[in-house]
């Protein structure tokens, strides 16, 4: 088995990997979920050259974990806005061929230290409620449900989440 390396997606060509990456992750994974009207809708609104980019200009990290010369999981972590104590975990999508690998345990240790780089004290992110095996390995890794959230995306869509939360110094430093 190839090793997993963790790099920073921190230009262009990176950014253009982690959408296509993302293409696929999210067909495989979430139109059973969701459905496709709302995988393609999502994809569009957070995945486009232009939303990556106003995402990172805002201050988003994006990792893309590799094995070999494959992309095969990647990450994005942001500051809040309106506090300095939070984080957010807003991407983690495991290829895949890539589970069990520990890939996405490794990309939330990334996570927690970039977290802690921003002054957080605490990870959160938003799960789709009905992603049980999602759900399950955040519970895995130390994060536990703070609240359910339901809100709208526009389209007609709306996000049917649980908000998880954990404090960083849970996790030691990634790599």
């Amino acid at each position: 088995m190839d090793q997993i390396e963790l790099v920073a997606a921190d230009s262009p060509a990176l950014l253009l990997e982690l959408s296509a990456l993302a293409h696929v992750i999210w067909h495989q994974h979430y139109t059973p979920i969701i459905g496709e009207a709302q995988v393609k809708y999502m994809l569009n609104c957070g995945y486009s050259e232009p939303a990556l980019n106003k995402q990172r200009a805002a201050g988003t990290r994006f990792t893309l974990a590799r094995r070999g010369e494959r992309s095969v999981a990647f990450a994005a972590v942001s500051p809040d806005a309106a506090d300095a104590d939070i984080a957010w975990l807003d991407k983690l999508y495991v290829h895949v061929e890539a589970r069990n690998l520990r890939v996405g345990r490794r990309l939330v240790e990334r996570a927690a230290s970039q977290a802690r780089e921003f002054g957080a004290t605490i990870l959160r992110l938003r799960v789709n409620r009905h992603n049980a095996e999602s759900i399950t390995a955040y519970q895995r890794i130390g994060f536990a449900i703070e609240c359910e959230d339901v809100k709208d995306i526009g389209n007609g869509f709306v996000m049917d989440d649980y908000v998880m939360a954990m404090p960083v110094e849970r996790l030691a430093p990634a790599d």
